[in-house]
């Protein structure tokens, strides 16, 4: 059955004519011609969620270069494909990794497919991560990919389902809309993958892409299948303690103030801030005086109001944000949350998060870390964290080859006190003010930090901090080498690069906008240090879980927040998974200096460190 004849469309699908596979002869044939195609096939799912663990399985599209096929399972009109017969028959070729899988996004179709009872396997090619590689700052969505580099006008998700409240769900839809509409992705995605893959080859990117990302979407997947349990008796607690708090908080905030406001409007505490009370303003924007945090923060040194109210604002994010949202996010089928891990989204190569966003509960505040109370190990079990000891400051190391940074690590010295003593010229043992104080430019100095944000930092005059900079580059000599030689690099070729080859292109630092150069110069400085941190981590990541795996361990990765990784483990097991997680992160790559990682174990995430 043709797309074109069934149902007249509002428009024209672009590509080959969709064929509907609704018979048992129909399934027979392609199935035989899936498992002929010398270069694997191109997979999309049909869904009625965007959120994969929620999602209900509606079709499959598939195309091997030539005319797509369409697979009704769950529409609730028109001829499905009983679908006992459809993972009989695509089961067996799904699961072989010798039948190469192609896709956008394939994440979530492999999720959604496995908990429909397809397990797939052979993922080697995601025209989204392609495209993110090529292009980290750029969009990755098809629809987007296809407008861009094939000049073809996708028909939109919303001609089908609608949007907003009215919106209705894919299963809805007829089947030959569905099938021109999904035919549509996959022919486009088969395109993009082609036109994509001698791009990754002249970027250098071929073995990024097969040997650390590809295999990281299978990680990824079996991290959010797998999910996290989540303790709702313990937020509840929390929330109507954090409750209380803010009331505590609010009477403290009036009282500064001087009198009753909305402590949420940016307007009215700007008119206490720099009217009432004469602070000095720091910002303009479009609406007014700013308030945001940088101002308050500065101006917390001056008056107790605006220290106040980040605190009432950290307290009242905490709340929202985490500690009452987490709850909601629990599945109800599995009692647990799972997390969506996004590879295509920082520009740097880290990962990022969704439902809900672990890498932005704060850690730095008490009342932050005890979200981490919330997220447990099941009965007999135990969860494990292992993270990276100072992992961007040994990648410094390496890269810069400077002499004070590679003799301390490779001593086993605590790098800090080690910079304190020798920017402050000691001959004791640094003061912990002085070790916090070199602390803050080891790590300032990799995200590019100049005088004045030092001089915030530490409490320092202009003058101070100026010196402080210029005192630690004469002890760090190879740092600022290494520095230098970044920007000239970035000015020269245009990007940056990370240890396994990610490439950050920043075109910026030929603009002429000061700031935007020094934007780009600062972007160009970290990228090579963070982002060769995230490879490491995915590295390890990919060679935890295939070892895992082989030795038939129960255990399994659940959470991953920027160099930490939590894993669940039943309570037998400890021993075996510490010393997989200690070798496999260990010898995910060699550097100059050891790289050392620390494991923690306790009944929730709290209590791993």
């Amino acid at each position: 059955m043709l797309f074109e004849t069934a149902v007249e469309a509002p428009w024209e699908p672009y590509g080959p004519p969709m064929r509907i596979i609704d018979t048992s002869k129909a399934l027979e044939e392609l199935v035989r011609e899936l498992h002929d195609a010398p270069s694997g096939f191109v997979v999309d799912t049909e869904t009625t969620s965007e959120e994969p663990m929620r999602a209900g399985l509606v079709g499959v599209g598939v195309t091997a270069g030539g005319r797509p096929a369409y697979l009704p399972i769950a529409h609730r009109e028109g001829t499905n494909l009983p679908y006992e017969r459809v993972r009989d028959a695509l089961g067996s070729l799904f699961a072989a990794p010798e039948h190469p899988k192609l896709g956008q996004n394939l994440k979530y179709d492999a999720l959604v497919l496995e908990r429909a009872g397809l397990a797939v396997r052979g993922l080697v090619f995601d025209t989204m991560i392609a495209s993110y590689l090529l292009d980290p700052e750029g969009s990755h969505g098809l629809d987007h990919l296809s407008r861009v580099h094939l000049g073809v006008e996708k028909i939109p998700t919303s001609a089908l389902i609608g949007r907003g409240r009215q919106a209705r769900t894919m299963d809805e839809v007829a089947i030959p809309l569905v099938a021109g509409y999904c035919g549509e992705d996959v022919h486009c995605t088969w395109l993009l993958a082609e036109r994509f893959r001698p791009q990754i080859e002249a970027r250098e990117a071929s073995r990024l892409l097969a040997e650390v990302e590809m295999p990281l979407v299978t990680v990824l997947k079996d991290m959010e299948l797998e999910g996290v349990l989540v303790d709702r008796a313990f937020l509840g607690r929390m929330s109507k303690s954090l409750e209380s708090e803010l009331a505590r908080l609010e009477g403290l905030v009036y009282g500064a103030a001087g009198g009753s406001f909305n402590i949420n409007s940016g307007q009215q505490l700007a008119e206490i801030l720099f009217r009432r009370l004469g602070l000095p303003a720091r910002k303009q924007t479009k609406s007014g005086l700013s308030t945001d945090a940088f101002v308050l923060e500065e101006l917390a040194v001056l008056h107790e109001l605006p220290r106040l109210v980040l605190q009432y604002r950290q307290v009242a994010k905490l709340k929202s944000t985490y500690v009452d949202a987490i709850p909601a996010l629990v599945h109800p089928e599995t009692g647990r949350v799972h997390t969506e891990f996004h590879q295509a989204v920082a520009a740097t190569g880290r990962l990022s998060s969704s439902n809900p966003v672990l890498q932005n509960i704060p850690m730095r505040t008490p009342l932050g870390r005890e979200v981490r109370k919330a997220f447990v190990a099941r009965p007999g079990w135990k969860l494990v964290g292992a993270d990276y000891s100072q992992i961007e400051l040994r990648i410094m190391a390496h890269l810069s080859g400077d002499r004070a940074l590679t003799e301390a690590f490779s001593k086993g010295l605590d790098v800090h006190a080690s910079t304190a003593a020798q920017v402050f010229g000691l001959t004791r043992p640094p003061t912990p003010e002085e070790r916090a104080k070199a602390k803050i430019v080891n790590f300032g100095i990799m995200y590019g930090m100049g005088a004045r944000a030092l001089s915030l930092q530490m409490g320092l005059t202009l003058a101070e901090a100026a010196a402080f900079i210029r005192e630690y580059f004469r002890v760090h000599a190879g740092v600022k080498r290494f520095l230098d030689g970044t920007v000239e690099e970035v000015r020269q070729k245009g990007y940056v690069s990370t240890l396994l080859g990610r490439r950050r292109y920043l075109p910026d630092v030929q603009s002429a906008s000061p700031r935007a150069r020094s934007n780009a110069e600062r972007a160009a400085i970290n990228t090579p240090l963070q982002g060769s941190a995230a490879d490491l981590v995915k590295v390890a990541m990919v060679r935890i879980h295939e070892r895992l795996l082989a030795e038939g361990s129960q255990a399994r990765l659940v959470l991953q927040v920027h160099d930490e990784l939590l894993l669940e483990s039943p309570a037998g097991e400890i021993e075996s998974v510490e010393r997989v997680l200690r070798e496999e992160m260990i010898g995910a790559v060699t550097l100059a200096v050891p790289l050392e990682v620390s494991v923690g174990i306790g009944d929730n995430w709290f209590d791993v460190h």
